[in-house]
């Protein structure tokens, strides 16, 4: 059976994309089939793979302009066994067309591939729209990464509230798997503020987990190479390792 995540965060440069093509390539190492969609019109999460935008041969997109099409046609594979739905810059068009029944296409695309993945992890854009809301009717579980820094509090209560929207409205099955601390900066006073008000505020939903600030992993990204193959000994490297573990079999 095929368990999707989404990661989502209303908020920009908290580390959803780092922590979503380093917790694919996680769950790739562990041996598990796992497909990347990127959702998010700015493609991080392609590039960050190893694929350029400019030179796609197929993308999700081609499947939200013709259903008909298998699922399986636009599926891009990566050298270290990762499979991606690429995004590319048409996804800003067909969010803007879309009407509320769109809203679960990439459960439908999700339910065509269950045979295929043992885990689908979706990237989402930064803001609420038919693309954030594709991905909660898809997933079983949200992701929310929070970086140490501030205003990201604001940006975590209301992602929060669309978690527990789609919940009640059109996916019954959805819950909030976990917080994760990311860019984190220890002994700061902002990483400090913004892990203790967090671990205040959402005592039950937090993930004993905090990635440490790394440039090594801003590097990967650069290089389309996810840092857990970049810099595979670096500590960030091995909390994104810890959360695909826990993903999978329920432990650190």
């Amino acid at each position: 059976m095929t368990k999707t995540i989404a990661v989502m965060m209303y908020k920009g440069g908290t580390g959803k994309t780092t922590t979503v093509t380093n917790t694919s390539a996680s769950l790739v190492g562990l041996g598990h089939r796992t497909l990347l969609i990127d959702l998010d019109r700015q493609g991080n999460a392609t590039t960050g793979v190893g694929f350029e935008l400019e030179s796609l041969p197929a993308s999700i997109n081609d499947l939200f302009a013709n259903p008909s099409l298998d699922p399986r046609s636009v599926i891009l594979k990566t050298d270290f066994g990762l499979h991606v739905m690429a995004a590319d810059r048409g996804l800003a068009k067909t969010a803007m067309n879309m009407q509320p029944g769109d809203m679960f296409r990439v459960r439908e695309i999700i339910e065509q591939l269950a045979d295929d993945y043992d885990f689908v992890v979706i990237d989402t854009p930064p803001n609420e729209g038919y693309m954030t809301y594709n991905a909660l009717a898809a997933a079983d579980e949200v992701i929310i990464p929070v970086a140490a820094r501030g205003f990201s509090e604001e940006g975590l209560a209301q992602t929060v509230e669309g978690i527990a929207h789609a919940k009640r409205v059109y996916n019954k099955s959805l819950w909030l798997g976990g917080i994760i601390f990311t860019n984190v900066e220890k002994g700061t006073i902002m990483a400090s503020s913004v892990l203790e008000g967090v671990q205040r505020d959402y005592p039950d939903a937090h993930l004993p987990f905090v990635v440490p600030k790394a440039v090594q992993l801003d590097k990967g990204n650069a290089a389309g190479i996810p840092g857990v193959l970049l810099e595979p000994n670096h500590p960030a490297s091995e909390v994104y390792r810890q959360l695909a573990r826990r993903l999978a079999y329920g432990i650190e």
